[in-house]
C-alpha cells in the first residue's frame, strides 16, 4: 500500500510557472495526467481580524507511471495588506523521502526560471519581513529545498 504525504511549500515562482514546469516533466516522462482547477479558502489578516477569501487553484494529477497518484496544486494568496505569496502543494505517494520524488524535485527546481526558495529584496519588502519565509529565504546559503539538495545556478 502506498503512503501519501502532503507537503505545502511557499515559493517565489508563480503558480502558472510551477504547474507548467511540472507538466513538461510529466510529458517528457510519458505519464498521462489530468488537469484540475478549483478554489481554496485562504485567510487574510486585516489589521487584527482575519478574513476568509477564496483563491483560484491550478493543478495536475498523475494517472499512471511510478508516481501514480502524485498531485500538484498551486495558488497565490495575500496574507497581509499587500504582496502575494505563492504556494504549491504536493500530494506525494511514498512521501518526500522516496528516491523518485527526490529526483522529481531536483528536475522541477532545475527547470524553473529562478530558485523557488529565494526572494528578491523587493518581494520580501512586499510580503513582509516578519513572515517566517522571509528570514529563511534570505539567509539560506546551502542549495537545499525542503531537505532536497538541488544544484541550481
Amino acid at each position: 500500500m502506498v503512503r501519501r504525504a502532503t507537503q505545502d511549500f511557499e515559493v517565489s515562482v508563480s503558480p502558472v510557472q510551477s504547474i507548467k514546469v511540472f507538466r513538461l516533466l510529466a510529458e517528457e516522462a510519458g505519464w498521462s495526467m489530468e488537469r484540475h482547477e478549483g478554489s481554496r479558502m485562504v485567510d487574510r489578516f486585516a489589521i487584527i481580524m482575519p478574513m476568509t477569501q477564496n483563491t483560484r487553484t491550478l493543478g495536475l494529477r498523475i494517472l499512471d507511471g511510478p508516481l501514480r497518484g502524485l498531485e500538484v496544486t498551486s495558488w497565490s494568496e495575500t496574507r497581509g495588506s499587500s504582496g502575494a505569496l505563492n504556494m504549491i502543494s504536493w500530494v506525494l505517494p511514498g512521501g518526500i523521502e522516496h528516491p523518485l520524488t527526490q529526483s522529481l524535485f531536483q528536475h522541477w527546481v532545475s527547470r524553473l526560471p529562478r530558485c523557488p526558495w529565494r526572494w528578491s529584496f523587493g518581494e520580501r519588502s512586499k510580503i513582509g519581513f516578519l513572515l517566517p519565509l522571509s528570514k529563511t529565504s534570505c539567509c539560506s546559503s546551502d542549495n537545499s529545498f525542503q531537505g532536497v539538495l538541488i544544484s541550481k545556478p
